[in-house]
């Protein structure tokens, strides 16, 4: 039994991206089926190579999920925030995950075997349909971030994804150049230098940590639009 306060109830029920839509009985049933789980700012909620069968939904805080490779460069492919749900398809999958989560700050999340969320699925079909839903974006998404390592300069990049972070936590932005970087695929000095050029068009401004976005519409991608991060 989950221990939410009335604050977050509320916000689930009327501002999760993933349970929007869903019926009144279904989401509180989800809730009932689940626990609450609280992990430490940079606690690992998942390492690679562990067999993570469990789902999780964010209440409070922000994860990222990274993908690593064996010399340590990592690419930024999902920020799960309150509302988002983490790790809805290892339920279905008996292999070691290549990727890591880890709690950008205090996060609480609601927690369910992933034998149990198997089967609350499997008599919730809207669920299903969400779970496709987010999975088909999800994967369209992982081809466009493809195509554009192949074919988009670093600037056009990192663009893509100041306006994709801009629709999802609005402005200011509070993203080092380092993360930025590991979003879009590139190195820590070449988001600096894309930076750089991005405030002498006055497209953003930055201080202390902070990123404004000044001109929304300048970062538009017309190819693609905003990432499903």
């Amino acid at each position: 039994m989950s221990l939410l306060t009335s604050e977050e109830r509320l916000f689930l029920f009327e501002q999760s991206k993933f349970l929007k839509g869903l019926p009144g009985k279904l989401i509180s049933d989800l809730i009932a089926l689940s626990n609450l789980i609280i992990y430490p700012k940079d606690g690992f909620i998942t390492r690679i190579g562990d067999y993570s069968r469990d789902f999780l939904l964010v209440v409070s805080g922000l994860v990222r999920v990274n993908a690593c490779s064996s010399s340590g460069k990592q690419i930024t492919f999902l920020l799960v925030k309150p509302g988002d749900a983490y790790n809805m398809l290892s339920p279905y999958m008996n292999t070691p995950r290549f990727f890591e989560a880890v709690a950008v700050e205090k996060t609480r999340c609601l927690w369910i075997k992933g034998l149990e969320y198997k089967n609350f699925v499997e008599s919730h079909p809207p669920l299903a349909t969400r779970m496709f839903e987010w999975v088909g974006t999800g994967l369209d998404t992982a081809n466009s971030r493809i195509l554009d390592l192949m074919e988009k300069n670093v600037e056009k990049r990192i663009m893509r994804v100041l306006s994709t972070l801009h629709s999802k936590f609005g402005s200011p932005l509070s993203f080092t150049s380092r993360e930025l970087a590991d979003i879009a695929g590139t190195t820590t000095e070449s988001a600096l230098r894309s930076m750089a050029k991005l405030r002498e068009m006055n497209i953003i401004k930055s201080q202390r940590g902070k990123i404004w976005i000044e001109k929304p519409e300048a970062l538009t991608d017309a190819e693609f639009g905003n990432m499903f991060i």
